[in-house]
């Protein structure tokens, strides 16, 4: 079985890896790696790498499972399904941004990394901030480039400045590591698939 966990430049969660060895899954070799990272255990292959990259192996047939943030999941579907909340790595996708209100002279600036996830939420709410594309939103901000962000509350955390300018905050989406499957793996290993995931589930509810 080939299985993806999305981590960036760096080891995967221990969190995640422990659920996964619970219900039976040898995940020692990815405990000492650092994505990006491609390692061949016995029957296993574990993969280290973004999210989008391990939706879009799962998306290709490259891997039969990824473990991915449900932030990516709303970005990035792709041709998978989500099979599991795993109900860890627990997170929050928010709006954040420096006032309340739109700008009066102009429609609001929001960075963001999710810029679909983002357009979505603004859209449902009747709402069209301009929407600026970067990897770190939390500059843009810092550089007068945008009113706000679209990003992750732990992001926002690991950077006291911005956090503490960006005092207007909305939910988008609770977010959590999902388990997930494509097209192939599931045609091919519904069987495995689906005692893996009851094995899963068993394992959550005794927490």
């Amino acid at each position: 079985m080939r299985i993806g966990i999305a981590c960036e430049s760096g080891p995967p969660p221990a969190e995640v890896l422990d659920l996964l060895e619970t219900a039976g899954l040898p995940a020692a070799a990815p405990r000492d790696a650092v994505s990006p990272a491609h390692l061949p255990a016995g029957d296993f292959v574990w993969l280290l790498g973004s999210g989008t990259d391990v939706l879009r192996a799962c998306d290709r047939g490259g891997l039969d499972l990824g473990v991915v943030g449900k932030d990516r999941l709303l970005e990035v579907r792709r041709g998978v399904s989500e099979l599991l909340d795993l109900r860890c790595c627990r997170d929050e996708l928010v709006v954040a941004a420096v006032g309340a209100g739109e700008r009066p002279d102009r429609r609001r600036r929001i960075a963001t990394r999710y810029p679909t996830a983002a357009r979505r939420y603004f859209s449902a709410a009747g709402r069209r901030p301009e929407l600026l594309t970067f990897d770190e939103p939390a500059l843009a901000v810092m550089l007068g480039l945008a009113d706000g962000v679209v990003d992750l509350a732990s992001r926002l955390a690991a950077t006291p400045d911005v956090d503490a300018l960006l005092r207007e905050r909305e939910l988008v989406a609770a977010c959590s590591a999902r388990l997930v499957a494509g097209r192939a793996a599931r045609a091919l290993l519904g069987a495995p698939l689906g005692e893996l995931v009851d094995r899963l589930r068993t394992t959550l509810e005794a927490r």
